[in-house]
Parts: C-alpha cells; sequence; structure tokens
C-alpha cells in the first residue's frame, strides 16, 4: 500500500514536472518577448457563428496571431473549460467554474468549425507595432498558470467579452461606447438567438437585470456585436480593421420547417392547453381537485428549486428574479392545507397567493421584467386555480 501511494505521488510529481516544462518550452518558443521580439505578427478577430448546440447557440470569438515570417498560426481562446472539472455542474450552477485561456493551432481551430458546418469570418486589426506588442504582452500575461483561469459569467466575463477588454481600447474609444445607449437590453439580444422550450427555461431563471437598457459596450458580450461594431471602429485617422475575410462559409442550407410535432410540443401549445384544463376544472369542480393541486404542487416545486438557485449562485444576471412571484414555493403551503382540509387556511393562502399575482402584473406591464407567453398562460391558470379555491362555487354559479 505504501509502495502504491509513494508509486501514485512520483506519477503525481513527474506530471507536473511534464507541464511545467512544456509551458515553459511553449512560452519560449511561442509569446515570449524574446521569441517575437524580430517577428512580425498579424493579429485579427476571429468571429464563429452560432452552433446547434445550446452552448453553441451565440457563437463564438478569438483572436488569431499570425507570424508571417516563421508561418506561426496560433490562436488564443478564451473559451476554454474541463468537463473532468470535479462537481462540474454544481460550479457552473454556482458561479465558481472555471474558464480558461488556451493557445490552439489555427488549422486545428478551423477544423472544429468546419466539421460542425459553422462559419468563421476573420478581421485583420490594422494596429501599429507598439499597439501589437501591447496585446501580446497582455495575453503573455494573461495565460501564465495563474492568471489563465477565471470566472465565467455569461453577460460581463465571457469568451468574447475577455477579447472586446483586450482589443477595443486600442482605439481609445471604449469609453465613449459606454456612454452611447444602445437602446436594447441584454434580454432582447439574448432573445434573437433562441426560442421554444431553450427561450422559455432562459427567461425563467435570467433575472430582472437583463431587462435594463445597455450601452454599446455592454452589447459586445455576444460575438455578432462585437464583430460588427469593430468594423466601424476608427484607429486613429485608419479603419480598426484592414481586412474582412470569410475563412469558412455559413451552412445556408434552411432548417427544417417545424413540424407538427414540435408545435404540439412547444411552450405555447402545451400551456395553452393546461389553460383550458384549469378553466374546465373551474367552471366544473365544487373544490379543489387532484389535478389543480398536482399543477399547483408542480409549480410551487419549481420555485423552491429556483429559489435555491438564486440563494447559492454567484451569477449575477440571476439576481432579482419576479419570476418567483409565479413559480412560487409559498404555493405547497396551499396544496398542504387543501389536502389537510384547512379550508379557511387555504382560502387566506389563495388570497395571499392572488397578491403575489397582481404584483407580477404591473411588474410585467412596467416592464420591469420580461414576461414570456408561456409565463402569462401559466399565470393566468394559477389565478383560476386560486380564485376557485377562495369561492369553489363559482364557476358552477356562473
Amino acid at each position: 500500500m505504501c509502495a502504491r501511494f509513494l508509486s501514485e505521488s512520483i506519477n503525481r510529481n513527474f506530471k507536473k514536472m511534464v507541464r511545467s516544462f512544456l509551458y515553459i518550452l511553449l512560452f519560449i518558443t511561442i509569446i515570449s518577448p524574446k521569441a517575437r521580439s524580430a517577428e512580425r505578427v498579424q493579429l485579427s478577430l476571429i468571429t464563429c457563428s452560432s452552433g446547434e448546440e445550446l452552448y453553441s447557440i451565440f457563437g463564438h470569438s478569438a483572436l488569431r496571431v499570425y507570424y508571417p515570417d516563421s508561418g506561426r498560426d496560433l490562436v488564443f481562446n478564451f473559451g476554454l473549460f474541463d468537463f473532468n472539472t470535479p462537481n462540474f455542474y454544481i460550479k457552473f450552477i454556482k458561479g465558481q467554474l472555471k474558464y480558461m485561456l488556451g493557445i490552439q493551432y489555427m488549422p486545428d481551430f478551423m477544423a472544429q468549425y468546419e466539421w460542425e458546418k459553422r462559419g468563421v469570418r476573420e478581421q485583420v486589426l490594422n494596429i501599429t507595432p507598439q499597439q501589437t506588442k501591447a496585446v501580446m504582452d497582455r495575453l503573455e500575461y494573461l495565460y501564465r498558470p495563474e492568471n489563465r483561469y477565471y470566472l465565467y459569467s455569461f453577460l460581463y466575463k465571457n469568451c468574447t467579452s475577455e477579447l472586446r477588454d483586450i482589443i477595443v481600447p486600442l482605439t481609445g474609444q471604449d469609453g465613449e461606447l459606454r456612454k452611447v445607449p444602445s437602446g436594447v437590453t441584454d434580454r432582447e439580444l439574448i432573445n434573437r438567438y433562441i426560442n421554444g422550450w431553450t427561450k422559455f427555461g432562459i427567461s425563467l431563471i435570467l433575472g430582472s437585470t437583463l431587462d435594463r437598457e445597455v450601452d454599446l459596450y455592454q452589447t459586445m458580450f455576444l460575438p455578432e456585436n462585437l464583430y460588427g461594431i469593430t468594423a466601424d471602429l476608427k484607429n486613429g485617422d485608419e479603419d480598426f480593421v484592414k481586412e474582412d475575410i470569410i475563412l469558412l462559409k455559413e451552412n445556408t442550407r434552411e432548417r427544417a420547417k417545424r413540424s407538427v410535432l414540435k408545435f404540439i410540443l412547444s411552450p405555447i401549445s402545451i400551456f395553452s392547453l393546461l389553460l383550458a384544463g384549469m378553466l374546465f376544472v373551474f367552471f366544473k369542480r365544487k373544490s379543489s381537485g387532484l389535478f389543480d393541486n398536482l399543477f399547483l404542487c408542480s409549480v410551487g416545486l419549481l420555485g423552491s428549486v429556483m429559489l435555491i438557485i438564486i440563494m447559492i449562485t454567484e451569477h449575477r444576471e440571476l439576481f432579482s428574479n419576479y419570476n418567483l412571484l409565479w413559480s412560487n414555493p409559498f404555493y405547497l403551503l396551499v396544496v398542504l392545507a387543501s389536502v389537510k382540509k384547512w379550508k379557511k387556511t387555504e382560502r387566506l393562502l389563495s388570497a395571499i397567493s392572488l397578491v403575489f399575482l397582481a404584483i407580477l402584473q404591473i411588474i410585467w406591464s412596467q416592464g420591469v421584467q420580461y414576461a414570456e407567453p408561456g409565463f402569462i398562460l401559466i399565470a393566468l391558470a394559477l389565478a383560476l386555480s386560486f380564485v376557485g379555491r377562495i369561492v369553489p362555487a363559482a364557476g358552477k354559479n356562473l
């Protein structure tokens, strides 16, 4: 057992030595100032189009570092993470998952996007040798082992925003961009890329902080926005982008038309059926039924999960989430009172729940937080449930 422990210890130390040696070798041959002092360097912003998977829906950005004299062609990529990270999903939910800056060879980088049939565009930056040196010094600093990891934030610190903070200040226009209102919110920008259940889920978990108008600089957390604004920037009296090149054409084949099955299973269809079911219960029942309680219990459990996530997370995007007014753990108490046949308590709790929904209508009408159509249908179904509990014979009398 001791021999095994010693062997494992030696293996771990050996692996650390190999990683340290490889880093030193990479540092010397690729990014150290001495290695690149005599070489010309061409920097380009790489923008990749949306993919089919959830993690790739919003596209991707990277920085190409090309050495014309030697032919070395590298990509600095801030969007890397390790799926083997212990407690990966828990850390992601809590906002403690570390992304990292990695270096890839350009052919390897391109091969991935060619396989995924995604478009790739290159904007060759028109910058001075001094500006190039400043960027390379910054990349060198960020690639050090103690600096290359960062805590990911979808809106404020991601693969694209990291590049924005490096290249846009070169033009001296970053301060100006922070003062120009964009006329859109973060949520409106995000909703351009998503639909269906993806849109429903993202709208559910992200809070009201996304529903405030943002400046132009903030909009560049998305690859397409960084690409578009970078194309219009000036570096002194010259254009910031020297050349715009299509490296891979985006796959323009038409997406399959929405099938009947997809429509039936969409949030609008599902929650329209739910609302119809609640209307039926409302007009036919004499007291709260199984269907009604199961619905309310499901919404209450959803709210409980959301509340736990919001309480433990460090993601600012999840804060101030008024969806908790309709996906509310409080509703579990209503179900409990119904099951226990505490009628007065059930009516009181239902009345309080209706107040929550009334407040929610004000929040939605004032634009404090976005109202996803599916949320509205659920809120209507909830209102029917609570009114029916307060006046059980209401439907029958009507």
